[in-house]
């Protein structure tokens, strides 16, 4: 009897501890860790410096001329019938006349602002949205290209000693000290505006090198 005990314990020892080896067998070993390479990127000088933004944002600019010029003649109307109204006897079928034309001139002009504005917005969104992507595109392919472990964002624009906020500014920074090889603005930069093809450049700008990948730090 105390033999058929002792198989059963040890079927049941043997059952509960296998499935826990299995599961160590299983898991995987770590991969060795290699040399962790960051690179820094001022997104704002991007912004200002990649030639196709500087584009962009002149067609929104001269988009927005046309809307407002035709804001302005609706204000000009509406401002030739206040002067009438002066010369008009107030409750008169043409002073009532002319005020409603006031009325409708008015709300005319606030609805074009509104919606100039609200297309400007909606614009300039998509704006920063396309020169975002552009970006991000060059900087994964640069990293990927010159091996760079992960790529952050910082601010590259020197202190002002004179001006308090830039200096409350400076000391918010996430990056204090960094090597000039790890900054790859200008390399980014570079890359983004020999891709780039202007559609319909308002002003000439000079040749560009073809763009054949990032250039080697």
């Amino acid at each position: 009897m105390k033999k058929t005990v002792s198989v059963v314990a040890l079927a049941c020892c043997i059952g509960l501890t296998a499935p826990v080896m299995g599961q160590t067998q299983a898991q995987p070993t770590a991969a060795p860790a290699g040399p962790v390479k960051i690179g820094l990127v001022d997104m704002a000088r991007v912004f200002k410096e990649y030639n196709k933004f500087e584009d962009m944002r002149a067609s929104l600019k001269a988009e927005m001329e046309v809307s407002l010029a035709e804001a302005k003649k609706i204000a000009a109307e509406a401002e030739k019938v206040k002067e009438e109204l002066k010369l008009l006897k107030p409750g008169s079928a043409d002073y009532i006349k002319r005020e409603a034309d006031l009325a409708q001139l008015s709300s005319d002009f606030e609805t074009k602002r509104k919606l100039a504005n609200v297309q400007y917005q909606r614009k300039e969104a998509e704006i920063f949205q396309d020169i975002y992507v552009d970006s991000v595109g060059v900087i994964k392919l640069y990293a990927e290209h010159f091996k760079y472990s992960m790529v952050m964002r910082f601010n590259s624009a020197p202190l002002d000693e004179t001006n308090p906020q830039s200096l409350a500014n400076g000391l918010n920074k996430l990056v204090i000290y960094h090597r000039p090889q790890d900054d790859i603005t200008e390399a980014v930069i570079d890359y983004l505006n020999r891709k780039y093809t202007p559609t319909n450049p308002a002003v000439p700008r000079a040749a560009t090198k073809p763009a054949t990948g990032p250039a080697r730090q």
